[in-house]
């Protein structure tokens, strides 16, 4: 799932919590906006996590097991390239910083995750096979997070408990595949990589004028929908698919950059999700009038970017 579309998703949903809540809508834009740092954070999170264990794993593995001579599995993680340069990055190292004081009231945790390293090493060999190459390393080290991280959830909520992480069961499978793609994309190279930034100003702005336009303008986008759809009056629409088809108009009226098509297509795959087929197909059919209508009457200024 793209960033983009998971901010949709989430604008969707408080957007169905404002129409139900009848709460003032400023103040669920704010819980909106706090639910995407919170989720930006909790990314951040998963790499300092990365850091600390690799720091503290060479002082546990002593307290392991003292009269064991194999710790392939500890040395492929205190040694694993990949999350030295994540430790280089300057971001990271200045959220790692803010960190340390969380994460050494959390050692338990840290050797709670290398104990259990150690269980899959005797279950799964490859976790016991010495990595010979920075490839190697990498593989080693989505298998932990795989094996580790993803399938731990009761582990992993309890790191980020009394933290300024809020954890929400429903987001982080989106977390896992952001961390997965950051570590997939990083190579002996490029020690300057790119993390995503979902609380980033340009992601900011989109949502919050989705957000915004979606609720101000959607009398006229509901007059719109009446207009065009035969038999069906808005009144009839369930609210997530009247919700969807608000905020498609809204970026084909008000987001200038984003093309019809995508649009159209992004709706749709979150209709597959929150909808019922007929209301898929409901959702596909409206929009396609709509955005005939709407480039009929010459109301759709769309900017053409050139790369």
């Amino acid at each position: 799932m793209s960033i983009r579309r998971y901010l949709r998703i989430q604008c969707m949903k408080f957007l169905y919590a404002q129409y139900l809540s009848k709460i003032d809508l400023y103040k669920v834009e704010k819980n909106l906006l706090e639910n995407i740092k919170s989720l930006n954070n909790f990314y951040v999170h998963f790499f300092c996590l990365m850091i600390t264990i690799q720091e503290n794993s060479l002082n546990i593995k002593k307290q392991l097991n003292r009269k064991e001579e194999k710790f392939n599995y500890i040395d492929n993680f205190s040694c694993n390239s990949v999350i030295k340069i994540l430790s280089n990055h300057q971001y990271l190292v200045d959220q790692y910083n803010d960190r340390k004081i969380f994460f050494k009231n959390k050692k338990e945790s840290i050797f709670f995750f290398l104990q259990e390293l150690k269980k899959k090493s005797k279950k799964y060999k490859f976790f016991e096979v010495p990595c010979s190459s920075f490839e190697e390393e990498k593989k080693f080290l989505l298998k932990c997070y795989q094996f580790l991280f993803i399938s731990s959830e009761t582990w992993i909520e309890s790191l980020v408990q009394d933290s300024y992480i809020l954890y929400e069961k429903e987001n982080i499978d989106f977390v896992h595949q952001m961390v997965k793609k950051t570590l997939q994309l990083i190579n002996n190279s490029n020690n300057d990589f790119k993390l995503y930034n979902i609380y980033n100003k340009e992601n900011k702005k989109f949502i919050l004028n989705l957000y915004r336009n979606t609720i101000f303008h959607k009398e006229k986008f509901n007059h719109l929908i009446n207009k065009i759809s035969d038999n069906w009056n808005v009144e009839r629409i369930s609210i997530i698919d009247l919700i969807l088809l608000q905020m498609a108009i809204c970026e084909f009226l008000y987001f200038p950059h984003i093309p019809p098509k995508v649009t159209i297509n992004e709706y749709i795959e979150i209709a597959k999700i929150f909808c019922m087929k007929k209301s898929t197909m409901f959702v596909n059919g409206i929009l396609d009038k709509a955005l005939k209508y709407l480039q009929e009457k010459n109301k759709i200024y769309k900017k053409i970017l050139f790369k």
